[in-house]
Order: structure tokens, then C-alpha cells, then sequence
């Protein structure tokens, strides 16, 4: 008997079902990165949007306690008896006129109404920006501190705890219900702080403090002034875009102690303040104005609008912004760079949001 072999024929695909079979794939593999492209779209997306809010929330809610806290000098009345100036570095003359001022930027970098007493605005890193708003706020800690009565008007003040907010250099402020003073710390223990002339304009205070018993309400505080504004980082984004950030200004002023750079991605911020006619009888309301507008009647000033402009780091956006935005009552339109702060912002692929709010000042009347 003769055995034969038998052979299975074996044939690869055809030219047709290869391109068909790649076809398909890439297909598929398409579909997947846009899939893939949309979802990360999306999750960059809302992560702008969360630091964006988180950004502006942190700072609306720093800038709103310290307008709430204006002019605050203890339990004794701003609008009828504001504190008498002695430190010789104070950033004030009259506390009742610069407890809360606002100011524009203008294009040469000089302020109207001018800057605070003693800042100097930096000129590079942190420059304010033209065309937006800067506001100062000054006020008495509304961290107190209670002392035995003073002997005399010079005598150094004695707390009745440890003292743990106040050193030599510091200004402080000291009230009762009836008068108050704004001096230079010139030397501190733990439980007693100095006030010598060699920070002071005078060594003695107003009173010697104390010495009407607890319901006179004496207590002693750190005196804060602090200046908010939007300043150039001189930072810029892989686009090439310039990064704005909102900056704080704390005592004391001077090359020791920079701006502090808040907030990045601040873009804008604007001012409108709310003054009462003190002639006004039929109680018609506020009257908002523009910081250079107010003229000589800061110490009116019983209410602040502002808003701020927040930006992404990155360009997130598949085209320019062209939306218009208002803050505060300043209507701000898409423009090419770079743009005036005073009605306009730069037309970029940056997310943007604008948040306002309004304040009242609870030491005002």
C-alpha cells in the first residue's frame, strides 16, 4: 500500500483585508484619543475653573475683613474721636481721612488720589498696573490686650498676659471709650511695652489709660495698614502671556518689607466707594464714585464695591476670549496687548472670571 501526504494550504490576508483591518484600527484608535483629548479637555477645564474660584474666594474674603475692620480703634467712636497720631513712622496724619482710601493707577505709575504715607510703589517686580484700582485699609488689630492701669501719661504700658504680637518698632494703637493714640513700640518684654520719644512725636499719651476700671474698656492693639493692589509677577506663561498677581502691602513700608504677592492670576481689580451727602436730610442713599472722583471727603466713605478680574495660568480655550466682563461698575472689553486696565483686557486663550461684591464698613456712619 502506497501512503500519500496530505498538505494544508496556508494563505495570508489578502492586500484589501489588510487595509480594511488598518482602517478599522485606526479608526479605533482615533476615536480613543478623542475620546481621551475630550475627557482631558474637560479636566483641565474644571481644574481652571476651581483654582480660578479658589483663588478669588481667598482673595475677596482677605479684602473684605480688612474693609470691614476700617478705621476700628477699639471701643471708642472713629467718627467722633479718631485717634491722636505720636509715631513718628505712621503711615497717617489723620487717621479719620486714610482709615480706608482708594486710589488709581495711572499711566506714568503715579497714584491719584496719591499712595498712603510712606509707600513707595515698587517699579519693577510688582509694579502696579495702570488703569486698575489700589486700595488702602488702616486699622487696630481685632486682637486685644488688656494692662493694669497706667501711673502716668509716659508710664510704660504693663499687660496682664504675656505679650506675644508686639515688639520694639511695631505701631500700636491704645484706646478706652473716650480718646485713643496711634505710637511706636520702642522696647517690649514679655508683659511691658515702651513708647519713648525716639519713635514718638511725643512719649506721653492722651491719658494714662486705664484708670477708669474695666467698663472704660482700655485696651491696647497692633495698628495695621495694609495696601492692595494688582502688580506686574515680570512672569509669563508658556504662551508668552504676562502673569498679574494681586499684591499686599504691610507695615512697615519700606525696602525691608516687599509686597507680598498674594493671588496669582489677578488681572484686575476696580473700586467704586459709596459716600452720604452729610447735608442730606431725606435720606437718599449713597452716591458711588471713582476713587479719583472722591476728592477731599474720604472719611465719608461708608460702603466699598470692588471686583476682581481672575485669569488661568495656562490658555486653555480653543480661541481668543472676546467676552465682556464688568467689576464694580467698569465695563472691560477684549483688546489686543497690551490693553488699558481702565476699560479693557487682553484678548488671549485664558480662561477668565469676574467676581464683585460690596462691602460696608462697620466703623462708619
Amino acid at each position: 500500500m502506497i501512503k500519500t501526504t496530505q498538505h494544508n494550504k496556508q494563505e495570508g490576508f489578502s492586500l484589501l483585508e489588510m487595509m480594511i483591518a488598518m482602517a478599522i484600527g485606526l479608526t479605533l484608535i482615533a476615536g480613543a484619543v478623542t475620546v481621551f483629548s475630550g475627557s482631558r479637555k474637560s479636566i483641565d477645564m474644571n481644574q481652571a475653573l476651581t483654582d480660578i474660584q479658589d483663588s478669588a474666594r481667598f482673595a475677596m474674603n482677605s479684602i473684605t475683613s480688612d474693609i470691614r475692620m476700617a478705621g476700628f480703634q477699639g471701643c471708642v467712636d472713629i467718627n467722633t474721636s479718631a485717634a491722636t497720631i505720636l509715631a513718628d513712622t505712621a503711615p497717617t496724619a489723620n487717621y479719620f481721612q486714610t482709615a480706608l482710601t482708594a486710589s488709581v493707577i495711572q499711566a506714568n505709575g503715579s497714584w491719584v488720589p496719591e499712595e498712603p504715607l510712606g509707600f513707595i510703589p515698587p517699579k519693577k517686580r510688582g509694579a502696579p498696573i495702570p488703569g486698575t484700582h489700589a486700595l488702602s485699609v488702616q486699622f487696630g488689630s481685632p486682637e486685644t490686650y488688656t494692662f493694669e492701669p497706667m501711673a502716668s501719661v509716659d508710664a510704660d504700658i504693663v499687660l496682664d498676659a504675656a505679650n506675644i504680637d508686639l515688639v520694639g518698632g511695631d505701631l500700636a494703637l491704645i484706646s478706652n471709650c473716650q480718646i485713643a493714640d496711634i505710637f511706636q513700640v520702642t522696647s517690649s518684654n514679655d508683659t511691658t511695652l515702651q513708647h519713648s520719644s525716639d519713635g514718638n512725636s511725643d512719649k506721653r499719651l492722651s491719658a494714662p489709660y486705664g484708670q477708669a476700671g474695666n467698663d472704660n474698656l482700655a485696651r491696647v492693639m497692633r495698628f495695621e495698614a495694609n495696601i492692595y493692589y494688582i502688580g506686574d509677577t515680570e512672569r509669563t506663561n508658556g504662551a508668552g502671556d504676562a502673569i498679574y498677581s494681586l499684591y499686599k502691602q504691610t507695615l512697615p513700608y519700606g525696602d525691608s518689607n516687599i509686597p507680598i504677592e498674594m493671588v496669582e492670576g489677578v488681572a484686575n481689580l476696580q473700586i467704586r466707594l459709596g459716600v452720604r451727602d452729610p447735608g442730606d436730610n431725606n435720606d437718599n442713599g449713597l452716591t458711588f464714585v471713582s476713587p479719583d472722583d472722591l476728592g477731599s471727603v474720604t472719611g465719608r466713605v461708608e460702603v466699598v464695591q470692588f471686583g476682581l478680574l481672575m485669569q488661568s495660568f495656562d490658555p486653555i480655550l480653543d480661541t481668543e476670549d472676546t467676552s465682556t466682563y464688568a467689576i464694580a461698575g467698569t465695563t472691560l472689553s477684549p483688546a489686543s496687548a497690551p490693553a488699558d486696565a481702565a476699560s479693557e483686557y487682553p484678548s488671549d486663550k485664558r480662561m477668565k472670571l469676574a467676581f464683585n461684591t460690596t462691602v460696608k464698613i462697620r466703623n462708619r456712619r
